[in-house]
């Protein structure tokens, strides 16, 4: 007997399910399973939940889908598989082999438009056509069987005396190929030529009474809240319902015969036509969003005038005060509002707009608060956050949910429903993997592979680890992950810069001595010591297995063959330890479904890894799996969780396009050309679920989009539907007759407008609507409006006061040589531990096709030395084959142009200092102390802390110490590969500072050669003098920034003001002002070319000046 019970609460039909769940033993005895029907993993969850705090547990239900259960009991009579063939993941198979084996005989290739598709597609293409197809076949199933008997019939349903009018001949042709493609998918699935489903409900009316016996049907079967059923399935239950007791639970919005109920615009269109009989709008909302509903009640209502049924109700008004729930009630009561009772006191639906996702999940946290303080009995479970992408979401959750504190402000949250390739690391790094023999792998995305942590448990590299490989990766070359696959094609590259190639260098840096010779065509790059070969081998075999991974995939395999190939990869390069077990296991699941499916479809087809990748991440994103509720506040996609209640939903990234969307039925789907009452139709869908969001609300509904560009403020429109819900409550609150600007005011009600910034003033002002729960925003907002109201920097300076002073230590002359260099990044990185990335330590993804600036020093480094210490011929072929064999250096000719020019002026530069060293040098150590004494000026350098800083920098003598490299009788030696530039005056003029002060006779000049041109500076009469005010600067630029920009200063002292302005800031190259360092160190302080500036670059560099000749 077929039992039918409505209610349009969903705790109410939980309650009558497991009232006649608890009655159900009585019957049929203790130890039968007690079967359930549930739409969802999320309903599944909830009803275990409910039955377990009733009963004090939930044993003995057993849970499942409804299209698998009636295949099951399908199979108690018919000889069916265990799983249905017709299934679309698995249908997919077969229709991909029919496509990819096509041969001109083929009756489907009788179609122009597909034949002219499937011969100028990939194995990609038409496995996703496959997949589009055997999706379409399954509506047809479900929805239009009587379709699929003629084409067996070898009939047409658009064509003929009988079809219907207008059809395009594109329609026809489509519906040819897909008659002659489900024929031949027929005589491979059924012995009898028909779907057993079809089977089953023809020779249901004559099964005897052994054969029904035999069956062991359940006696009963609970159907819980489906929000579809395709006709197929209920006429399926009906038949059924004559041996099994089917009790269907349906939620139904509205209490009221509603099923002739119409749109507006539909009735304003049979009104014109004078076709306006019986029908009726009823409610708007309802008539617009409850399509999909109303067919599938209005099916059920006549399931029961023809079957043996019987139907109850049970009916409950929402209590609220609020506009939320008085549009429940009116829909409820198939009423306009103003008739369901008195004017709400509170909204209990708010429109947000935002400027972005991000400042919608910001004003979600600060709302949640809000309510929690509101109402002691809301906890974090009653909460449900629907969000439009999830996937896109996802990491900006976590930054505003995850980061807040541990206190009051703390909101617990889970994010549920997330798809698998996205949110299972190891089906995401498989996922990788398998695309690896389509495109090239930069090193960086290796080494990312490496943090996954199940790959780095397995090969025993932790994160610390990984960050030291990567800097000698960097310093190897590695620029690419894989070694190019075995190919014909000239494009392919070669090994160079590959990660591969990087570990030889380094593993011959690592067992030869120090500045060995090159191996081939590998230098042996110094960079792992002792114990760390293990680290390098570890890597090595990483490396070696995933190129073996790639050249296998790079093959055809059959099912078989790829059955084998995952096995052996998830036990080669996944850990199988506790922690990563739910993982494993997941993908385990996937891959042994598609496996299957691919091995019943297509089990002698040689499949190429874009198909299998394409089905694998289809495997893994199985709706079925889903999000299920949590104890805390729940984010899940829109679909994850509907139909179940919540005290407050939220409603998020509800923008244009969102609700209902812009997708549209495959051009080739015929359902599309001749639609029907109870087809699931995706807009139809989707309206029905806004429908469904807004009935689960019991107190609040929030909906956030962006409604504001983040560019220009300019105003955004929301979703379709949000817009048609505000315009609904505009008018039910404003009232009929009320003006337009009436109606605008009332939309307004509803909507809250954020700023851009959750620490704008707006937050923290009192009647301004707005409100916000971090104390550091109210800091923020405060110190902003202050600044605002006086003249001067509105941002907040990085260095609000001077730092503390620092002990009273020698230093070494490098250090303060390195702050001369770069006053800024060495105050950050002295006293606040600030380490800016280091460019040239950065693992790059592209190969060089230049020698750039990082490249020539490290080439300079090996060798120069070379070079200056002989001029023999066997250096300079020793010194052409490290050139060669550098990682620096692009391959092939490019290489060899840029290895021959950089050669040459090196052999230059080396010929100048062999010649200036032909005398001999020495190495000299020293300990310097320098008295510092305050520069005396009349610009305050540091402004109003000047005092404090001049008295604390002076206090003390400051210690030097250090040594200088190659003095020789003619003077100091300094060169560099490089054009003469503010750094090398800089560390020329005080080594030679110095070297004034520790030499008490001889020449007591510096002489300093480059690439690009050399230069002498003289003896200085009293260094220690000169060197006073620099250690002075140092020691209070250890404390406030100091504004001296060494690039700039320079270009100020030796070619102007212009010169320095285009040095400070400059479009078209990197300018100083845009230094990373400058830009935190001078943050909210306004860094700028002022007179202070100027000041010290005359200090500084007016001396140097003085001093300085150039060498021709």
């Amino acid at each position: 007997m077929l039992h039918l019970f409505y209610s349009n609460r969903h705790e109410t039909l939980a309650d009558a399910l497991l009232e006649d769940l608890a009655a159900f033993p009585a019957r049929n005895g203790p130890w039968a399973p007690q079967q359930v029907i549930v739409p969802s993993a999320a309903l599944r969850r909830r009803l275990e939940l409910d039955i377990a705090a009733r009963n004090g547990v939930c044993a003995n239900v057993e849970f499942t889908y409804l299209a698998q259960w009636l295949w099951a009991q399908i199979g108690r009579v018919l000889t069916v598989p265990a799983r249905s063939p017709f299934a679309p993941d698995r249908l997919v198979w077969r229709c991909y082999r029919l496509f990819a084996q096509a041969s001109d005989g083929a009756p489907w290739l009788a179609s122009p438009r597909l034949a002219a598709y499937l011969s100028a597609s990939d194995d990609a293409m038409r496995y996703e056509l496959a997949q589009r197809v055997a999706a379409v076949l399954d509506h047809y199933l479900t929805y239009r069987p009587e379709w699929l008997a003629a084409w067996q019939a070898g009939e047409s349903v658009l064509a003929g005396d009988g079809a219907p009018r207008g059809i395009s001949d594109a329609a026809r042709d489509d519906e040819r190929w897909q008659a002659a493609l489900w024929r031949a998918l027929l005589a491979e699935l059924s012995d009898s030529g028909t779907p057993p489903a079809h089977r089953f409900l023809v020779e249901a009316r004559h099964l005897d009474p052994e054969t029904i016996a035999h069956a062991n049907w359940p006696e009963s079967v609970s159907v819980f809240a489906l929000p579809t059923m395709p006709p197929l399935h209920v006429a399926l239950l009906r038949e059924l319902s004559r041996w099994i007791d089917v009790r269907v639970y349906a939620l139904n919005p509205c209490r009221e015969f509603w099923f002739d109920i119409v749109t507006a615009a539909h009735a304003e269109a049979l009104d014109a036509a004078g076709r306006l009989d019986y029908q009726e709008v009823g409610h708007p909302l309802l008539a617009e969003w409850g399509r999909q509903t109303q067919a599938q009640l209005h099916m059920l209502h006549e399931l029961t005038e023809s079957a043996a049924s019987g139907d109850a109700s049970r009916f409950v008004e929402n209590p609220a005060p609020t506009w939320l729930a008085r549009v429940q009630n009116a829909i409820l009561e198939l009423q306009p509002e103003a008739e369901t009772g008195d004017t709400p006191a509170e909204r209990g639906i708010e429109v947000h707009v935002c400027h972005s996702l991000a400042r919608q999940l910001e004003v979600l946290h600060d709302r949640l608060l809000a309510w929690f303080d509101a109402d002691a009995s809301l906890q974090p479970s009653d909460v449900l956050v629907a969000v439009a992408d999830l996937a896109a979401a996802g990491p900006l959750i976590d930054a505003v949910f995850g980061t807040a504190g541990a206190g009051g402000s703390h909101v617990p949250y889970r994010i549920t429903g997330l798809p698998p390739s996205q949110a299972n690391p190891v089906a995401r790094v498989l996922l990788d993997w398998l695309a690896l023999p389509e495109r090239q792998v930069g090193a960086p995305e290796l080494v990312e592979w490496l943090r996954v942590d199940a790959v780095a448990a397995r090969y025993g590299i932790d994160a610390a680890a990984l960050e030291t490989v990567q800097t000698w990766l960097a310093a190897a070359g590695a620029r690419r992950g894989l070694s190019p696959l075995a190919s014909d094609d000239a494009a392919v590259p070669s090994p160079r810069h590959t990660f591969s190639d990087a570990l030889a260098r380094l593993f011959l840096g690592y067992a030869m001595p120090e500045g060995a010779a090159p191996v081939g065509a590998w230098l042996p790059i110094e960079a792992a010591t002792g114990s760390e070969a293990e680290l390098l081998g570890r890597l090595a075999r990483f490396t070696d297995d995933l190129d073996g991974f790639a050249r296998r995939l790079a093959e055809l395999h059959t099912p078989q063959g790829w059955s084998e190939l995952f096995a052996d990869t998830l036990a080669r390069f996944f850990d199988s330890g506790a922690a990563y077990a739910d993982a494993l296991a997941g993908v385990r699941d996937a891959l042994d479904a598609m496996l299957a499916a691919m091995t019943e479809g297509a089990p002698d087809e040689a499949l190429p890894a874009a198909v299998v990748r394409a089905g694998l991440a289809a495997a893994l994103d199985d709706p079925a799996r889903g999000g299920v509720p949590w104890g805390g506040v729940t984010f899940s996609s829109l679909t994850s969780l509907r139909g179940l209640p919540y005290r407050v939903v939220c409603l998020l990234g509800m923008d244009d396009g969102v609700l209902p969307s812009l997708a549209r039925a495959d051009e080739f789907d015929l359902m599309a050309v001749l639609p029907k009452l109870g087809d699931r139709q995706r807009r139809d869908d989707e309206r029905n679920l806004f429908l469904d969001l807004l009935l689960a609300a019991r107190d609040r509904l929030m909906i956030a989009y962006t409604g504001r560009s983040i560019r220009d403020n300019a105003p955004l429109p929301p979703a379709a539907l949000v817009d048609e819900l505000l315009d609904h409550l505009a008018l039910v609150t404003a009232g009929p007759d009320a003006p337009p600007d009436a109606v605008d005011a009332a939309r307004r009600a509803f909507v809250v407008e954020h700023p851009l910034q959750p620490f704008s003033a707006a937050y923290f002002q009192p009647g301004s609507g707005l409100v916000s729960y971090d104390a550091e925003r109210a800091t923020l907002a405060t110190l902003l409006a202050a600044e605002a109201s006086r003249d001067g920097p509105r941002e907040l300076p990085f260095f609000a006061q001077p730092l503390p002073a620092e002990p009273v230590e020698p230093v070494a002359f490098s250090e303060f040589e390195r702050f001369w260099r770069h006053p800024a990044r060495a105050l950050l990185r002295a006293r606040l531990g600030i380490v800016l990335a280091d460019a040239q330590a950065e693992l790059l993804d592209t190969e060089p096709f230049a020698l750039d600036f990082a490249g020539s020093d490290a080439l300079a480094e090996r060798v120069l030395p070379l070079l200056i210490e002989s001029d023999a011929g066997g250096v300079l072929d020793h010194a052409l084959r490290i050139a060669d064999a550098s990682p620096e250096l692009p391959g092939g000719a490019t290489g060899a142009v840029w290895r021959d020019q950089a050669l040459g002026s090196m052999t230059q530069l080396a010929s100048n200092v062999r010649r200036a060293l032909a005398d001999g040098m020495e190495r000299r150590p020293f300990s310097l102390t320098v008295v510092p004494a305050w520069p005396d000026t009349e610009q305050a350098l540091f402004g109003a802390d000047d005092a404090l800083l001049s008295g604390d920098a002076v206090s003390a003598p400051l210690e030097l110490h250090g040594t200088l490299n190659r003095l020789t009788p003619a003077g100091q030696i300094i060169y560099r590969y490089a054009r003469p530039s503010a750094r090398d005056y800089l560390s020329a003029w005080l080594a030679h500072l110095v070297y004034c002060a520790i030499e008490s006779g001889g020449p007591r000049r510096t002489l300093w050669f480059g690439s690009g041109g050399a230069f002498e500076l003289t003896p200085v009469a009293a260094p220690l003098e000169r060197l006073a005010p620099l250690a002075a600067l140092f020691r209070a630029g250890r404390r406030m920034p100091l504004r001296f920009f060494p690039r700039s200063a320079w270009a100020r002292v030796s070619d102007g003001e212009a010169k320095a302005a285009s040095v400070w800031i400059n479009e078209r190259v990197v300018s100083e002002a845009d230094d990373p360092a400058i830009a935190i160190a001078w943050r909210g302080a306004h860094a700028s070319l002022d007179e202070p500036f100027s000041t010290l670059a005359r200090l500084v560099f007016d001396p140097l000046v003085e001093h300085l000749k150039e060498v021709a």
